[in-house]
């Protein structure tokens, strides 16, 4: 089993690759925090890896857009994203405005949608991580 980088150093990828998702976006975007840093069990390990490693998350509401340029905010993310080290993941537009990407070089997530009341819903989430870096530590 491998060391991996810590909880605390996850959360702060997490927001990195969040801070850098924003750059795309019109200047008048703002986010709003939804529900904070979430760690969760890693609970359906892809890679065959222990249980014991965690996910970490953070959610965004993103204000300051009209939902009517809704559509072109998210391809200005796409094209972000695919030029940037990211490859999509899922993309189920037009029918859905959800778009999801995962960072190339360090497998963490990024998923835009459009939420209920026409607002985009930003988050990012790291893959299964050790808690303090370490097998069983």
């Amino acid at each position: 089993m491998e060391t991996t980088i810590t909880e605390d150093e996850a959360a702060e990828r997490v927001r990195e690759h969040i801070d850098d998702t924003m750059t795309a976006l019109p200047d008048t975007a703002e986010l709003e925090e939804r529900r904070g840093t979430v760690v969760a069990a890693c609970d359906d390990p892809t890679d065959g890896g222990s249980r014991d490693r965690v996910t970490v998350s953070e959610t965004f509401w993103v204000r300051g857009l009209p939902a009517e340029d809704n559509e072109a905010n998210i391809e200005l993310l796409h094209e972000h994203w695919t030029s940037n080290g990211y490859r999509v993941f899922e993309d189920l537009r037009p029918d859905d405005m959800f778009l999801s990407v995962e960072h190339e070089k360090d497998a963490f997530g990024v998923t835009v949608q459009v939420a209920g009341d026409g607002g985009l819903s930003l988050s990012a989430s790291s893959p299964c991580v050790w808690p303090e870096g370490t097998p069983g530590s």
